[in-house]
Order: C-alpha cells, then structure tokens, then sequence
C-alpha cells in the first residue's frame, strides 16, 4: 500500500476526533460524574435521537441559524439535520407531558451534538469550534422566578465544583435587556439585530460600527458594561433615563432581583454581571450565562432561560437549562482526584 493511500484513509471529515482509550476513559468519567451529580439533585436522565426535522430545530429561531447545522433529507423528503444542540429536543420531547397535565419536568442528559464549520484551520474542542462535542446538562421546565434562576446558577456552580473545575469564573446577562435598551436610545431594529449578531460572536469593533452606522453614540456599549445588578445603586447618571423604558427596566429589575438571591446566597465570588454577553441562540428570553476556565478559549458551561419555546410546540411553560461542553471541561481539568476514582464507584447512566 502506498503511503499516500495509506494517509488518505486515514483523513478524518473536517471538525471529527478520534479519542483514543485513556481520554475516552476520562470523558466517560467525566459524562457519570456529572450526571450522578445532576440525579442526586432530583433530575432524571433522558436521550433522544440524533437527527431531528429541520422545522422542529427552527422553532423559535431565525433561518440563518441553520446554516451551522448538518442538513440531509430522510426518506420522505422532509429535510433532517444532526442536532446542533438538546434543548429545542428537550422541547420537543417535554411537550406532550405538558400538554397532558405534567406541571414540572427535571431532565439532565449526555449527548452528543454537531455543528458545521467553514473555517477548518481553528476546529479544536479548546476553542470552541469543533464540529463534534458532548453536551451534559439539565433542564428545567415549569419554574420561574428569580429564586429558579439563582437555583440553576447555583447547580451550575457546583457542579464545576464537584468534578474538580478550579479557578472558573461565571459571566451572567439577560438576553431580553440590551436589544431592549438600544432600542429605547434610538436604534432602529435592523441596527440591533447586527448589533447584537457582533456582540455574539464577541466583535465589539463591528458592534461600534452598527451603533454609528445607526446613528447611537458607540459609548452604547460602555454603558451596558458600566451597568452591574449587584450595584444598583450606582447607576451612571447617563444611564438613568433609558432604564425608564418599560421593557428595559423589567429586565433591570429581573437582574436587580436575582442579584439580590445571589449575594444572599453567598453565589457572587465567582460571579459577574455583562450585559452585552449575547448568545447565537434566539430563543433565550431571560438570563444568560457563561461559565469561563482557564485554558479554554469558549465557555465550558453555557445555557440560559427560554420560557417562549415550549410554546412552539403547543405546550407554553416557562424553563431555564444550562449545558457543560465535555470535552471543553476536559480540556480545562487538570489531572485532579476525579481522574482516579476506584473503577467500583462509577455507575452506568
């Protein structure tokens, strides 16, 4: 066999790894730990399939988010994809409980999720760009309230504690707030759009140039960042004005509140408010959050609430979930206690 031959059947589709027996071992480890953690919390296991209909994912989102997704047609025509991500399938699977009279529903999971990529040179599950990566994560529908919220900031929270997570730093925001706030300064909606597109994708340079091409002075976005719930008190006075806007300052209130259950809580140490942090997700309707660790260059945890998606699919419920990227916390962990755990501790889940 020629050597040629030889490497061209060892070619792998952009964004795929191969993950060799000791880093399969410690992903296994990893995926048991955190859902005996999420179990003992009173969240039950669930899967689902791995291809869903194009229109189910599409359900409180905007077309283009689509085009990251793998897209094929099954046997009847109906277009499919490999699910980007569980929470529109969490939904869909909810729903019918819902419907039927179910008032709560606690589900955590370990699954895999795929996203397409145009940019190969930076695949890496470190930077966040892999084509292929494990979600485990909870979702919890029925609840809401700045009480539920604080309640799944603090899961998340120690939950990166208890797999030996050090020095993680969480980022929290409100997805309704700053298109709401640079809407009342005058920012046509087709101006926030893009901003709040640049601000996802972390270009702030692109963002203060939507701000002027709108006609907003670019300080914008430094009045969002100087703006921190757990210091209402000391709002700029350049600010003040805005937060009169109705829905601004139902969201500014929202924020006040759930800082207020936090420090309470003692939740803060690790803890800080961004309000640009924007998610490519549409369908998030409240708070957001990040969770950052050293060595990754995306969020290791991520997630945020979504209380119009069950809606979609006939069953409206409010419902807030969150999500650690396996192999991204992988990537962050060092080699710690929970790498070596006697084999008798771990259980199939």
């Amino acid at each position: 066999m020629s050597l040629d031959l030889q490497k061209r059947w060892a070619e792998r589709p952009p964004g795929m790894r191969d993950v060799y027996p000791q880093q399969a071992k410690h992903r296994r480890r990893l995926e048991t730990r955190l859902l005996r953690f999420f179990e003992d919390r009173g969240f039950e296991q669930v899967s689902c399939g791995l291809l869903e209909y194009v229109d189910t994912l599409l359900r409180s989102r905007s077309a283009g988010e689509a085009e990251d997704w793998f897209r094929l047609f099954d046997a009847t025509g109906r277009t499919v994809a490999l699910r980007p991500e569980m929470t529109p399938s969490i939904a869909r699977m909810a729903a019918p409980l819902l419907a039927a009279g179910t008032a709560e529903i606690r589900w955590c999971y370990a699954e895999r999720v795929y996203r397409r990529t145009t940019d190969p040179a930076t695949l890496s599950w470190a930077s966040g760009k892999a084509a292929e990566s494990t979600q485990v994560g909870v979702e919890w529908i029925g609840r809401t309230g700045c009480t539920a919220d604080a309640e799944l900031l603090a899961l998340c929270q120690q939950a990166a504690d208890a797999v030996g997570l050090a020095d993680w730093q969480m980022v929290v925001g409100h997805a309704s707030f700053a298109p709401a706030f640079l809407a009342s300064l005058g920012l046509a909606q087709a101006h926030v759009e893009q901003v709040m597109q640049c601000l996802a994708r972390g270009d702030y340079v692109a963002a203060r140039w939507q701000l002027r091409a709108g006609g907003v002075a670019e300080d914008a976005l430094s009045w969002l960042a100087a703006l921190n719930p757990l210091q209402a008190e000391a709002v700029p006075e350049v600010v003040r004005p805005y937060l009169a806007d109705s829905v601004v300052a139902g969201c500014w209130e929202e924020l006040v509140s759930l800082a207020r259950v936090l420090a309470e809580q003692g939740l803060t140490d690790h803890l800080s408010f961004d309000l640009t942090l924007a998610r490519d997700l549409t369908y998030y309707t409240g708070i957001v959050l990040e969770l950052f660790a050293p060595g990754v260059g995306a969020p290791v945890a991520l997630g945020g609430r979504y209380d119009d998606l069950l809606g979609q699919f006939g069953a409206p419920a409010p419902a807030i979930g969150f999500t650690f990227e396996a192999e991204r916390l992988l990537t962050a962990l060092t080699e710690g206690a929970w790498l070596h755990e006697p084999e008798g501790e771990e259980r199939e889940c």
